[in-house]
């Protein structure tokens, strides 16, 4: 009984020490839609290819469901007699914009280990799924959700072969209940092709043969997998394998490989590796794309750059080449998304960051930008994660998965009014606005100076 004490008691302990690094949310999740809305008199951004911004038009969503999209006047008898009709002139409406290549959800504090779970031991865990370690307590998504961030490409991170990314929802109970698609790739760092000229860098003949080395163990992980699944697919009473398992969907085409991958060597060859194997590559990073642009046109390959604020790829290149990247990407034919590249916490940087591309497009290179760019961080990510055809677009069948704006979305002014995602409102309050709504009363809890109070003249100095 002393040592079942003495646990208790130092259990209970450790979790008060943990419950500040271990932040719970108190936004309650969205119910299901059981009221049909109405958005009118709203500039909608629809996100379809080649469609037109309605500078003034409505939106019907019910069930989860966008049922109607149009032009002012709404036609009689579109809407339900007793739907929920919001007016809002002035504002602007957009499909949820998407994180993409993010670990949102799998970590809280970057500086508390215990809160870190992007990553497992080993450098070939083709098991793990992001979806699987989510945190659906976390603070940080009702901060992304105030940037209209309403949809995760979620990543595991570490090692070689480091999981599955999954599709995720910025709101629910569960981490069960906010999973779209637990596997929405299979991540495969690519190791550097050419050596690196720095002082701290290894020789080139040790950077060759790790290089090497690598290479060799990636191809031996797939040569296993697939010979496994061949002997499975011809007798089902061999032990299964986990790791090899989750590998099927990759080898039969049907789930994308995310080839980590800036320079130009490297994402040269990780395309070429998986078009000799038949799978499907998509490059992460990107930042060299633009040079190998006509191998990725040939091969279909889409790019998911990972944030324009970030250095260019090398000294000599122009500042602004990283914030051109996504738009000269799509300008050469290629099918791109954006993602903030940065840190959980900020995430909130999406919007600004797919505003600043747009801002410094070369003129003429595309008809319009801006409609190119909202595709970049909502259409084009929903479709790499495999779920285009639920998310990323307004028009009738697809998910309401929506954001009411007060301005251009990529404006800095511009701040969420409302949001819905498959229908239900999620709550918009968060860690930051809880934050200020306490200092505003410590302000206001100062005591009061009399209008017709003077301070105390200053004590002459003493000589």
């Amino acid at each position: 009984m002393k040592s079942i004490g003495m646990n208790l008691a130092a259990a209970m302990a450790a979790a008060c020490m943990a419950l500040p690094t271990h932040a719970q949310s108190t936004e309650i999740p969205a119910p299901p839609q059981r009221t049909q809305v109405v958005l009118r008199n709203v500039a909608v951004h629809t996100a379809v290819p080649g469609a037109s911004a309605i500078a003034k038009g409505w939106v019907v969503f019910d069930d989860g469901k966008v049922l109607a999209v149009g032009a002012e006047p709404m036609p009689a008898g579109t809407a339900k007699p007793d739907a929920d009709v919001i007016d809002a002139a002035g504002h602007v409406v957009t499909p949820g914009l998407w994180a993409s290549a993010t670990t949102l959800g799998l970590v809280e504090t970057l500086q508390v280990e215990a809160t870190d779970d992007t990553r497992e031991f080993g450098d070939f865990r083709a098991e793990i799924h992001a979806a699987t370690a989510t945190n659906p307590d976390s603070d940080l998504p009702p901060v992304a959700r105030n940037a209209g961030i309403l949809m995760a490409h979620t990543f595991p991170s570490g090692g070689v072969v480091a999981g599955h990314a999954s599709a995720m929802r910025l709101d629910g109970w569960t981490a069960l209940e906010r999973t779209v698609r637990p596997a929405a790739g299979l991540i495969v760092r690519w190791p550097m092709m050419e050596p690196v000229q720095a002082r701290w860098a290894k020789s080139s003949d040790e950077q060759r043969k790790d290089r090497d080395r690598r290479l060799a163990e990636i191809d031996r992980f797939f040569d296993a997998a697939e010979a496994y699944l061949r002997a499975r697919g011809a007798d089902a009473s061999i032990d299964k394998d986990a790791r090899y398992e989750s590998v099927a969907d990759v080898v039969a085409g049907r789930e994308p490989v995310l080839i980590d991958a800036n320079w130009p060597g490297q994402i040269e060859a990780g395309v070429l590796w998986a078009v000799r194997r038949n799978y499907r590559p998509v490059i992460v990073g990107g930042l060299g794309a633009l040079e190998v642009a006509g191998l990725l046109k040939d091969h279909n390959v889409p790019v998911v750059v990972t944030g324009v604020n970030r250095l260019p790829l090398r000294e000599q290149d122009h500042y602004a080449s990283v914030y051109e990247l996504p738009v000269r990407l799509m300008a050469a034919g290629l099918q791109c998304s954006l993602a903030s590249g940065d840190e959980p916490a900020h995430e909130r940087s999406l919007p600004a960051q797919a505003g600043r591309a747009a801002a410094h497009a070369p003129a003429g290179m595309m008809a319009d930008v801006h409609a190119a760019m909202l595709g970049a961080v909502t259409r084009v990510p929903a479709s790499i994660a495999g779920v285009g055809d639920r998310y990323g677009t307004i028009e009738p069948g697809k998910s309401a998965t929506i954001v009411l704006w007060t301005g251009d979305p990529f404006e800095v002014t511009s701040s969420v009014r409302r949001a819905w995602i498959d229908g239900g409102e999620v709550d918009l309050n968060d860690r930051h606005k809880r934050m200020r709504a306490k200092y505003l009363e410590k302000d206001l809890q100062r005591a009061p100076t009399a209008p017709d109070e003077e301070p105390e003249p200053a004590a002459a100095p003493k000589k």
